[in-house]
């Protein structure tokens, strides 16, 4: 028996072909053949799988730097939209949709950051309206905001409530500095310094300011009115009233001296007079002399506020101690007509020999226009 050298049957001796497989027993079959023809199918679906497995990683390992770019763009512009930089926010968002436009979360969130946009842009605009005056169309946008915004359900709508108190700051302030020029009540005016202690603007600290200095000028008139008449009592609690607001007004606190010290003299002058009608004459002369003062400096102009403020200085050439200086004056048109006449006190109440004091006054009710100032009488009372 002889083994086929193609199949491995066992064979007659001397058969030429195999019974098996039929091939020619006398050839030799080739040795690597058989293993090329096996082997090939096998492999080739573990080269495809490999490939592919190398291709799903790229693509995975691009898409995961992908989303982690997208995720700190959107990380990104919640910071900036929380932070009021609603811009930037929108950019970041849209370039974020761009690698991601299927994500309709990043629409949403792109969504609300252009309301919010919308809704600055509006607060935008109240301020220029508060600028340029428009303080009834402005305060009507302003509450219509709000409104709108209560009923919004948002978290990022939250950021613009500090830019809305910042609005309605600014819009009372400019209420309250309209409003200053028809106050003459003190108690009113202190009403206004309350509503401007719940204002954090600097601007607030100017119209404090101003309110204190009319608090100032109007005790002063109201005071000296009643001095004036000889109601030195009414006079001094209208001044302790001021000083609830402005207590360490050093102009009132000399005002206040003053007029007790004329309220005293006046009583001294009348018990006096009671006693010698002669002293009294000799008193009367003394202060109705004219030549105990010199004018140093008179002056009518134009505060920021649009307000008038008289002022001047008065040189003592007295050769005795002079105390309680009035001076009066007249306000003059650019025709020259008198359009108002007024009286004020000097300070300091005492003035020695070569002394110079000083006098000013606030007009608040004068129109716009050109003005001129003229002394017409000075008073005072010789120590």
């Amino acid at each position: 028996m002889t083994e086929c050298p193609h199949c491995k049957h066992m064979v007659d001796d001397g058969a030429r072909y195999c019974s098996q497989c039929g091939k020619n027993l006398m050839e030799t079959p080739e040795p690597n053949s058989t293993s090329k023809r096996s082997w090939l199918p096998i492999i080739t679906p573990f080269i495809m799988l490999a490939v592919m497995g190398v291709a799903l990683y790229f693509v995975y390992d691009y898409q995961k730097d992908v989303n982690a770019e997208v995720v700190a763009m959107k990380k990104e512009a919640e910071q900036e939209a929380l932070a009021g930089e609603y811009r930037e926010a929108e950019k970041l968002l849209v370039g974020a949709i761009d690698r991601r436009p299927e994500l309709e979360a990043l629409q949403k969130e792109l969504g609300s950051v252009q309301e919010a946009l919308t809704w600055d842009q509006e607060l935008e605009t109240v301020g220029q309206w508060i600028e340029e005056g428009s303080l009834k169309k402005a305060s009507e946008k302003l509450t219509a905001i709000q409104e709108s915004l209560r009923q919004e359900d948002s978290r990022l709508l939250v950021t613009l409530v500090p830019k809305m108190n910042e609005m309605d700051s600014r819009l009372t302030l400019k209420e309250i500095n309209q409003e200053l020029s028809k106050i003459t009540d003190v108690d009113e005016l202190a009403a206004k310094l309350n509503t401007l202690s719940d204002l954090n603007l600097e601007e607030a600290s100017k119209v404090r300011d101003k309110i204190f200095e009319k608090i100032v000028n109007q005790s002063t008139k109201k005071a000296e009115a009643a001095a004036g008449e000889k109601r030195y009592a009414e006079a001094i609690a209208i001044i302790d009233q001021g000083l609830q607001y402005v207590s360490n007004d050093e102009k009132l606190i000399q005002l206040k001296e003053r007029i007790q010290q004329e309220k005293k003299a006046f009583e001294q002058a009348e018990q006096q007079r009671l006693e010698s009608a002669m002293q009294q004459a000799a008193q009367d002369e003394l202060r109705n002399q004219t030549q105990a003062l010199e004018v140093v400096d008179l002056s009518i102009t134009k505060d920021e506020f649009g307000d008038y403020k008289v002022k001047g200085s008065l040189k003592s050439v007295a050769t005795q101690i002079i105390s309680t200086v009035t001076v009066k004056y007249d306000i003059l048109d650019k025709e020259g007509n008198v359009v108002r006449s007024e009286s004020v006190k000097v300070f300091p109440n005492y003035l020695n020999p070569g002394d110079q004091g000083t006098f000013d006054k606030v007009h608040y009710e004068l129109e716009e226009g050109e003005y001129s100032v003229e002394m017409t009488e000075m008073e005072w009372l010789v120590e």
